[in-house]
């Protein structure tokens, strides 16, 4: 299935989510400096241009065939992006999975729970085939926990050994948010 991303472009006023763009590379190399958003992004490490400019591609290519959506989280009042955001396709089908990450200087601002918001809110209510978002977020990450419980996203439960971040095996916490959660 070809998808197409959202006409217009997702905004609340304080943040815009836009396709990705070569301008983003200088965003990308400080988000691969930080370990974590490096790990859980794929970003390449030690960062190049070429390896930029491949990811950037990596994620048109997942809008291309069907995977999911992916976007720089822009910053309106500035202009400046300072994180991504994405959603994508997950089993069982008419579930997708929201990611966000924003660069340090960018935090504490409530840009990742206002990207998470618009993200998928729009899922939920757009002809995208999606009927339940489902995140998972590690144990110790309660800031994470924070905003998707302020969203109205509902703790399901401990998925055991469910994922593995740099070839080690972790817990995750299982939350999902479906369209009667919404305000």
């Amino acid at each position: 299935m070809r998808l197409e991303n959202p006409q217009p472009d997702l905004t609340d006023g304080v943040v815009h989510l836009r396709a990705w763009e070569a301008r983003d590379l200088p965003l990308l190399e400080e988000g691969s400096r930080d370990a974590y958003v490096a790990l859980i992004e794929h970003l390449p490490v030690p960062f190049t241009e070429a390896d930029g400019r491949a990811w950037i591609e990596a994620q048109r290519a997942r809008l291309a065939d069907g995977r999911g959506w992916s976007f720089a989280i822009v910053d309106v009042e500035s202009g400046e992006p300072l994180g991504g955001a994405g959603i994508s396709f997950r089993h069982p089908p008419g579930a997708a999975e929201p990611g966000v990450w924003i660069v340090e200087h960018g935090r504490n601002r409530g840009l990742a729970e206002r990207a998470t918001k618009l993200v998928c809110h729009w899922a939920l209510t757009a002809d995208a085939g999606i009927a339940r978002v489902q995140a998972t977020v590690e144990p110790w990450n309660a800031a994470s926990q924070r905003v998707l419980e302020k969203l109205g996203f509902q703790r399901e439960g401990l998925l055991r050994s469910y994922t593995s971040y740099g070839g080690e095996r972790r817990d995750v916490y299982l939350y999902s948010l479906l369209p009667g959660d919404l305000p």
